[in-house]
């Protein structure tokens, strides 16, 4: 994890939380970053000073859980803002010189989730890539909750 980044963002109110990490992914110069657990309602987007936030959430009626993005730096100008996605599932395409790129920013269940949420991500994530054409570029970011060892108490 990069120093500087792991402030405790939950801590932050939802407003500002956005010019934190504006201001740490510039100091660090990242031009776009997958964003996990944004914990954001419905969708949207956010222009800060370097950055526009674009988020993916559950419905306003809905508890704040889970929640993916992206934040993109301004200065790149070849993005697509995403039209669709889940809770757990974000696309951002990017129409680069060398063809198109899609990212995904994902965010999988925990494992202490249901069967049936598990393979309800892994289904969605497997049509979301098999929608993107093959002569594209794909990349997948995010946070898959993933656990190596046996000792899955910790």
């Amino acid at each position: 994890m990069c120093s500087g980044l792991t402030t405790d963002l939950q801590q932050i109110d939802d407003v500002r939380r956005t010019a934190v990490i504006d201001r740490e992914l510039s100091r660090l110069n990242v031009d776009i970053a997958a964003l996990q657990e944004t914990r954001l309602a419905d969708n949207g987007t956010i222009r800060e000073v370097s950055y526009t936030f674009y988020w993916q959430g559950k419905p306003l009626d809905q508890p704040r859980q889970y929640g993916v993005g992206f934040a993109v730096n301004m200065l790149v100008s070849f993005v697509e803002p995403p039209t669709a996605g889940t809770e757990r599932l974000l696309t951002l395409r990017l129409s680069t010189p060398s063809g198109p790129v899609n990212i995904l920013s994902a965010y999988a269940p925990t494992l202490c989730s249901t069967a049936e949420e598990k393979d309800k991500f892994y289904q969605t994530l497997e049509e979301a890539i098999s929608r993107i054409p093959s002569t594209d570029g794909l990349y997948l970011l995010g946070d898959f909750n993933a656990r190596v060892g046996a000792d899955h108490e910790a």
